[in-house]
């Protein structure tokens, strides 16, 4: 194809020189490209600088930081669309806008590919490394690969103040990452506990309740698992006979027992029953043979954690791998007997030596075998609806495991950013996200903040212990070993430090710093602070707002827009966290958007095949190369075959090239779907007709400007101000007047949509106009002066089409070369 890139043609009188081009056929990436290089040396991403200003005229507005890990996907695509909707019509409006990008630093999944890649060259793990160098081949990773996603945002046309980017590891975020730890231990609200944790044996750390999916279940079903070589049964209960040593002459001489986790029985401490039931009158205080373990547990009464009406009446009680389990036996002073390790096989334990080291799914038919040797085992049936809890990063079943960890009291924090929203502090759109807000609020746990990790905030908290002395070991939260040696000393009471001080110096032991780092949603959550509150000369964000803007707005920024699935991942966090240091919200307005899924409904995912790169459907690609990017993707065999698969039968032909500004349009149509997106390409092709559609306009005004003797360069310098000042209303045709009537509608219904966040409903308004009355009606009226048989030349062109359309054709980015060559549309007056 060959494409003519002219020099250019004059704006107003600010003096741009603007590219102009002039193509056979639509051509979107010589476009784009041209007009982002021109936008961004111009600085029209940037803020206004102005003292005066008032808070009205400013807009600032913080950029979901993708992982810095990934390839950009359609979710993100369809926030850039819409925050860049917004940050255009802000600026065309006169504000200052300030739209703040970064990236984030992917805990679990970045330390994930760094130990793949290892492993794949060089077939070492991170513990053959050790922790710094494990560390610095991060930091090459990142190197190599962590300008992707700009460079994708970049290609996504995204009008972002790149003068201000961010990563959540970079030093400033860093040091308030540690600092927010700290003052937040010190005021009590960070404490550490031992808990019944979720732990990933695949990711080995433990992950936060909001990261389980609960797979619904009805009965029986088999399901892949990491790890596993072939699926794994769920939604059964089996049921296992115990006896009763020394039965009641009354009562039953054994009880029976269901189960959906019979590899767990190692563990069982106790049999608990309800003190209701009678069935089971008389057996409290007795104990039962284990049928495995041929040794005799209790049998304990326990109203709470038993239903008599719920299967036979009778709990096996295994405190080490279930909450509930685990309360009734601090309740009873039960023993706590741990059956997996971290790795989910059976720990070397004594009791049950014979097992040691076979993973908890193995274990499962392998009990079941042992106890059908002895006549314990009684069969299973379905468990009737449930719920199966996966690692929603890695897809394995979570193991409830007892470990200390560090968690944050939400109660009081939650209770702040509730009161927000429901005072109106913080408006959500949709507003029926209010409900769902005050819900999870209202019933909020403690956040367990802890990972096992090493790429991330190293957790700033210490264990200092003593030597030579009976005085306890303490941890106490410090930026440095000296800091907490101080802190633990003042932590201890009187009668300690007596102790310590008539010892001396040779009773201090050895101080350790924490293994784990942060969870990655505890540094998210403390963005908005970095990014608008960090006060220079002090050197710190956590402190309340002292900007004027933010002061008289009511809040850090202007608005959040981002997908409803991470609301309580990272809103209600940067919520809770903000309000509770800045003493204002991070943001005035929430406006969530739905999530996009596969023309089928389906969640996205690389086993199913079905994520789509947007860049893919900017410059297009065949089906070789979506497979050639499956492969490099770290998945397992298995999942490629899958993924390979599913992949060919959704896109047999690849994508066709569409570019971004048709990419874009259409995900904002989609919005009208308020509940899940369901993606379809074939509606890109659509729009990029429509773009195309636009070129073709375009193209048609220049092709025939000379036959009124105007060019370009002639109509352009005057554009805002003296083009339109000697058209004569009153020679206007009814044709005239009819677009203008018409556009007028369109500018009142888009200034609305975009005003009340319908975004494909201003998108809906621009289209119809420039299809049904500017294209369809007044550009074939034009034909017949430009081609009829008395062509004239003197058709009226309306005065204010070409400034106001491409107002809304600029502010949705729909064709970058809008407003230029509609001034040519003009002049054919």
């Amino acid at each position: 194809m060959g494409v003519i890139r002219n020099k250019g043609i004059t704006i107003g009188r600010r003096g741009y020189v603007a590219p102009v081009h002039t193509f056979e056929k639509y051509c979107p990436e010589t476009v784009e490209s041209d007009w982002y290089e021109w936008w961004q040396r111009r600085g029209l991403f940037m803020p206004k600088q102005s003292k005066g200003m008032d808070v009205d005229d400013k807009f600032t507005m913080l950029l979901p930081p993708p992982n810095v890990t990934g390839v950009l996907h359609i979710g993100h695509a369809l926030t850039l669309s819409i925050q860049d909707a917004l940050a255009r019509w802000s600026r065309m409006h006169g504000k200052s806008v300030n739209w703040v990008p970064g990236a984030d630093h992917a805990g679990i999944s970045m330390q994930s590919v760094v130990e793949k890649k290892l492993w794949r060259d060089s077939r070492k793990s991170r513990h053959d490394l050790g922790r710094e160098q494990f560390s610095h081949e991060a930091w090459k990773w990142l190197q190599v690969h962590g300008s992707r996603i700009k460079e994708q945002t970049v290609r996504l046309g995204a009008s972002l103040n790149w003068e201000e980017e961010y990563f959540t590891m970079d030093s400033q975020h860093s040091q308030v990452v540690c600092e927010a730890f700290i003052r937040l231990y010190d005021a009590g609200l960070i404490y550490r506990d031992t808990k019944m944790v979720n732990w990933s044996c695949a990711l080995q750390s433990v992950i936060s309740d909001i990261e389980v999916d609960k797979i619904p279940t009805e009965g029986q079903v088999l399901l892949d698992i990491p790890g596993s070589d072939s699926k794994v049964e769920f939604g059964v209960l089996h049921a296992i006979e115990f006896p009763i040593i020394n039965p009641p002459s009354d009562g039953p001489s054994s009880v029976r027992v269901e189960t959906t986790r019979p590899e767990t029985m190692l563990g069982d401490v106790a049999l608990a029953i309800n003190s209701s039931d009678t069935r089971y009158s008389g057996l409290d205080g007795l104990t039962a043979m284990h049928p495995i373990l041929k040794q005799a547990i209790p049998i304990v009464c326990d109203d709470v954690l038993v239903d008599p009406e719920f299967g036979t009446g009778v709990v096996k009680v295994t405190p080490a791998h279930d909450e509930s389990d685990y309360a009734c036996a601090q309740r009873h002073d039960l023993p706590i007997v741990r059956v997996f390790g971290t790795d989910g096989a059976i720990v070397n334990d004594s009791r049950f030596a014979d097992y040691a080291g076979i993973g908890r799914w193995k274990a499962r038919q392998i009990i079941i075998d042992a106890l059908s040797a002895t006549g314990a085992y009684l069969g299973k049936r379905d468990a009737g609806p449930s719920f199966v809890p996966k690692c929603s990063r890695s897809g394995d079943i979570i193991e409830p495991m007892l470990m200390p960890q560090w968690y944050i009291r939400c109660r009081e924090l939650a209770q702040q950013a509730d009161g927000l929203v429901q005072s109106g502090g913080i408006r959500l759109v949709p507003d029926r996200q209010r409900a769902t807000w005050h819900s999870w609020m209202s019933n909020i746990e403690d956040w367990c903040v802890s990972r096992q990790l090493w790429w991330g905030h190293r957790i700033p908290a210490y264990q200092v212990s003593w030597s030579n002395c009976t005085v306890r070991d303490v941890w106490v939260a410090a930026a440095s070993k000296n800091e907490a040696i101080d802190k633990a000393f003042n932590s201890l009471s009187a009668e300690e430090r007596a102790t310590l001080e008539e010892a001396g110096g040779a009773a201090l032991g050895a101080v350790t710093e924490d293994e784990d780092v942060l969870d990655t949603w505890f540094s998210a959550g403390l963005l908005p602070l970095t990014a608008f509150n960090f006060d220079e000369e002090k050197g710190t964000a956590l402190l309340p707002a002292r900007a004027t803007d933010i002061i008289r707005r009511g809040a850090l920024s202007s608005l959040l827009e981002t997908g409803q699935d991470i609301l309580f991942f990272w809103v209600a966090r940067m919520a809770m966290l903000c309000t509770y240091f800045a003493r204002v919200p991070p943001f005035a307005t929430a406006l969530m958007h739905p999530m996009v899924r596969d023309m089928q409904g389906r969640k996205m995912s690389k086993s199913l095949g079905n994520i789509i790169n947007p860049i893919d459907i900017i410059d297009g690609a065949g089906l070789p190369k979506l497979q050639q990017t499956l492969k490099e993707g770290y998945l397992s065999g298995h999942e490629l075959e899958r993924s390979t698969r599913e992949l060919k039968k959704l896109y047999p032909t690849g994508f066709q090239k569409f570019g971004a500004d048709a990419l874009r349009f259409t995900l904002l149509l989609y919005t009208q779907q308020t509940q899940q997106i369901n993606m379809s390409v074939d509606a890109v092709k659509a729009s990029y007709h429509f773009c195309n559609k636009l070129w073709n306009t375009f193209r048609f005004v220049h092709m025939h400007a000379s036959k009124l003797g105007i060019s370009a360069a002639q109509a352009a310098p005057n554009v805002r101000h003296e083009l339109f000042a000697g058209i004569d209303e009153a020679q206007m045709t009814v044709f005239d007047r009819a677009l203008l009537s018409r556009l007028h509608y369109m500018l009142e219904t888009y200034q609305r949509a975009m005003a009340t966040y319908r975004f494909a409903v201003a998108a809906e308004a621009v289209r119809d106009f420039v299809h049904g009355d500017l294209c369809d009606r007044y550009i074939e009226v034009s034909k017949l002066a430009l081609f009829g048989k008395h062509a004239t030349g003197q058709v009226m062109w309306a005065p204010g089409t070409a400034e106001n359309a491409s107002l809304c054709l600029n502010l949705l980015r729909l064709q970058r070369e809008t407003f230029e060559n509609l001034i040519l549309l003009y002049a054919l007056k």
